[in-house]
C-alpha cells in the first residue's frame, strides 16, 4: 500500500513535519510493511518558507530589516538561481510582536520592502512574496516606501516611515523610482479573496487580531479607500486585494505582481501531481477544520487533487467546526478530531502528537472494516 502524507501545521501545536512523523508511527502500527511518502504543506502564507526550504534545496539568506514597529530584526529569505521566496512574515509579521505590541495603525510593512530590495540586489528576477500572517494594515505602502516610493502629504510634506495611520494623510505619490523593477515578475500567494475595503475587506475583517478597536477599523478602512482612490487602478477590488493587511492590493498596484493561490502555487513548485502516481490513500490534515478551509486551505487543494484522481483521503485535524458542510464540500467522510480524544484544549494542544498517532492507527484501521 502507497500512502501520502500531506498535512498542514497544526498551529502552536505541531509543525507540517512532525504531523507526518506522528501519522507515519500511527499508520506502521496497523500496516509496518506500507509505502510511506511524507510531504508536508503549506497554504502559501505563514509557514510556507520552511517547507519551501526543505524541498527545493534552495538558499537560505538572512538579513537584517524593520519589524512592523520599525525595530531591527533577524529574517530570511530564500533565493535559487534568479527566482526568490519570500514570506512576509519573517520581517512584518504577527508573531513578531508582543501581545501589547499589536497595532494594525502603527505597523508597516517596510521590512518587508526590504527583502525584496535585498534579493533584487543580488541578481533576483522572479520573486515569490507569501503574505500570511501580516500584524499590518498599510496596504502595502511601507513595502513600497523600502522600495523608493514616495509619499506626501496635501501640503507636499513628505511622509516617511509611513504606516496604516498615515494613509489618509497621503495626498500624491511618486513612483518613479519603482520603474527600475519593471523587468522583475512578482508572484503573491496567498489563500485569502478579501477585497481591499468595505464590510469584507482587510481592515473590518482582520483589523482586530492586529490589536485595533472598533474606531481604529473604521479609520484604516478610510485609509485604505483613499489609497485607492489615489492609485485609481480598480485593483482594490480584485479578490486577495486585502490579504496581509492589504499587501496583495499593494504588490499588484506598487509592482504589477500577479495574485495566485497559495496553495495552488505550493502544488507547483513541489510537483505534487507527480507524487500522486500510484497513491492508494492520501492522509492530510490541519489545526482546524472549518468553513474556511474551503477558502483554499491545505485540505481544500489535497482533496481536490484527490478527487481529480480517484484517490480515497482522510483527514486528521485538532478541531472540526461545521463538520457537515466541510463533508459535504469535499466529499470526505473519514475525518477524525484530536480534540474528541484529549482531555480539554490544552490536552490537545500539548499531547498532539501522541493523538495524531492514534487516530492516524484507527483511520488505518477502519479501511479494513
Amino acid at each position: 500500500m502507497r500512502i501520502l502524507i500531506s498535512p498542514d501545521k497544526f498551529k502552536n501545536s505541531l509543525t507540517a513535519y512532525e504531523v507526518c512523523d506522528a501519522i507515519e508511527r500511527g499508520i506502521r502500527k496497523v500496516k509496518p510493511k506500507a509505502e510511506v511518502i511524507k510531504l508536508p504543506l503549506a497554504d502559501g502564507g505563514e509557514g510556507t518558507l520552511d517547507i519551501l526550504e526543505q524541498q527545493l534545496g534552495a538558499i537560505r539568506v538572512e538579513k537584517e530589516v524593520s519589524n512592523p514597529l520599525f525595530k531591527p530584526v533577524n529574517a530570511y529569505y530564500l533565493l535559487k538561481e534568479e527566482k526568490a521566496y519570500i514570506e512576509m512574515a519573517k520581517a512584518s509579521g504577527l508573531p513578531l510582536l508582543s501581545i501589547v505590541e499589536k497595532s494594525a495603525t502603527k505597523t508597516s510593512t517596510y521590512g518587508t520592502g526590504e527583502l525584496i530590495l535585498d534579493a533584487i540586489d543580488r541578481g533576483a528576477n522572479d520573486i515569490y512574496v507569501m503574505i500570511g500572517g501580516s500584524a499590518t494594515n498599510d496596504g502595502g505602502c511601507g513595502m513600497a516606501e523600502a522600495l523608493g516610493a514616495k509619499f506626501y502629504s496635501k501640503s507636499g510634506t513628505e511622509l516617511s516611515a509611513i504606516r496604516g495611520r498615515d494613509l489618509s494623510k497621503v495626498h500624491s505619490i511618486d513612483l518613479s523610482l519603482l520603474e527600475r523593477f519593471s523587468e522583475v515578475k512578482f508572484t503573491v500567494l496567498s489563500d485569502v479573496q478579501n477585497p481591499l475595503t468595505g464590510k469584507n475587506g482587510a481592515s473590518h475583517v482582520f483589523g482586530s487580531q492586529k490589536g485595533a478597536t472598533q474606531a481604529d477599523i473604521e479609520f484604516l478602512d478610510e485609509g485604505l479607500k483613499n489609497l485607492a482612490k489615489i492609485l485609481d487602478n480598480g485593483n482594490e477590488d480584485k479578490p486577495g486585494a486585502g490579504s496581509a493587511g492589504g499587501l496583495g492590493y499593494g504588490l499588484m498596484s506598487f509592482l504589477n505582481a500577479e495574485l495566485k493561490s497559495g496553495i495552488g502555487q505550493v502544488f507547483e513548485f513541489l510537483e505534487y501531481d507527480r507524487k500522486l502516481l500510484n497513491v492508494d490513500l492520501i492522509i492530510t490534515g490541519e489545526g482546524k477544520l472549518d468553513g474556511q478551509t474551503l477558502g483554499g486551505k491545505v485540505i481544500f487543494g489535497v482533496a481536490s487533487k484527490a478527487k481529480e484522481n480517484k484517490i480515497p483521503i482522510g483527514i486528521i485535524c485538532g478541531i472540526a467546526e461545521e463538520i457537515d458542510k466541510v463533508k459535504a464540500n469535499l466529499d470526505i467522510q473519514m475525518i477524525y478530531q484530536v480534540f474528541e480524544k484529549a482531555k480539554g484544549f490544552r490536552d490537545s494542544m500539548q499531547h498532539a502528537s501522541i493523538y495524531v498517532e492514534e487516530l492516524a492507527k484507527e483511520l488505518i484501521q477502519s479501511l479494513n472494516k
